[in-house]
């Protein structure tokens, strides 16, 4: 089955649905409006509930006119027409975007549901969309459309997805299949995060630190042990040998705090890290023969003898 939408309808109209309206309209051929002759038009429309309403509004309503998208501040009939529905709204606005579009899909219409949410947030999206007669797909943006564009990769989860996939991609979208789960795609971003934006905030904290001290260049220069090995691999390589060397990283972690806290620095990342590393060493799973095990093995050991709990 292949998908050839000719109306596609943008919820948002902020930094993402932008950026997607001006890859469709102004890169792939896509406009707001059909012209006389046209005998299958391809046209965007776009929602937004904060158009005109203040200066943010104001820019963003300049914006879809620029691209000649019609543009309006409710959820009307005009939604109806969209064979494609990409929703693009703050993850806590997912859920009154997803209800109120529902009764106004066509039948088979897809809903592309771009919002940041976890896995059981996307569940109740799509049980709106379900409910009423569109096709709930799930997408995670993994990228930034600030300095990819349209660019930014996705990962897309849902029944039949594959045609979705194959339509993204033709049309601009850097977009990669999951599998049938929906949600599937929201949950991987969501664990995805506790990396990235965890090293966000511990590159904040170290790094001011460091300018504090006046050995940024210094500290920078002692990472470069991390390039040795793809991110992957040195993330893993740290879980597997935390079962053996958490009580020598957990005393050493006590120091980073006074070091901080010496500097000026309030170690809110830090102090968390030395209870993490004390909970494993409470635990008291560091094998006798000091062997590091693989990574399914030390992910066992460690959701069952030290996070615990479901």
């Amino acid at each position: 089955m292949s998908l050839s939408p000719r109306v596609i309808a943008l919820i948002g109209f902020g930094e993402a649905g932008s950026t997607i309206a001006h890859g469709l309209a102004a890169e792939g051929g896509w406009r707001g409006t059909s012209k006389p002759g046209d005998n299958a038009p391809r046209r965007l429309i776009a929602i937004d509930t904060a158009l005109d309403r203040d200066a943010r509004g104001m820019a963003l309503g300049k914006a879809a006119r620029a691209l000649d998208i019609a543009i309006e501040d409710s959820y009307t009939a005009a939604l109806s027409e969209a064979d494609l529905v990409i929703c693009a709204v703050p993850g806590d606005n997912a859920a009154e975007a997803a209800e109120a579009a529902a009764p106004l899909l066509k039948p088979d219409a897809h809903y592309l549901d771009l919002c940041t949410v976890t896995g059981r947030m996307a569940d109740a999206d799509r049980a709106f969309i379900e409910a009423g007669r569109g096709r709930y797909i799930d997408v995670a943006v993994m990228g930034g459309f600030f300095k990819q564009g349209m660019k930014a990769p996705m990962l897309v989860a849902g029944q039949d997805v594959e045609p979705i996939v194959a339509w993204m991609t033709a049309n601009g979208f850097e977009a990669k299949a999951l599998g049938p789960r929906p949600g599937s795609a929201s949950s991987v971003k969501m664990v995805r995060s506790v990396l990235i934006k965890g090293l966000e905030a511990l590159g904040v904290e170290a790094f001011v630190t460091a300018q504090r001290q006046g050995i940024l260049e210094e500290v920078l220069a002692c990472l470069a042990d991390a390039d040795q090995m793809p991110f992957r691999d040195f993330i893993a390589m740290l879980v597997q040998t935390h079962i053996v060397h958490a009580g020598r990283r957990w005393e050493e972690m006590g120091l980073v705090v006074k070091t901080l806290r010496e500097t000026g620095v309030e170690p809110l990342m830090s102090e968390v890290i030395e209870r993490s590393h004390r909970r494993t060493v409470n635990a008291q799973v560091a094998p006798a023969d000091g062997q590091v095990p693989d990574l399914e093995g030390a992910l066992a050991i460690l959701s069952e003898k030290v996070i615990r709990g479901r």
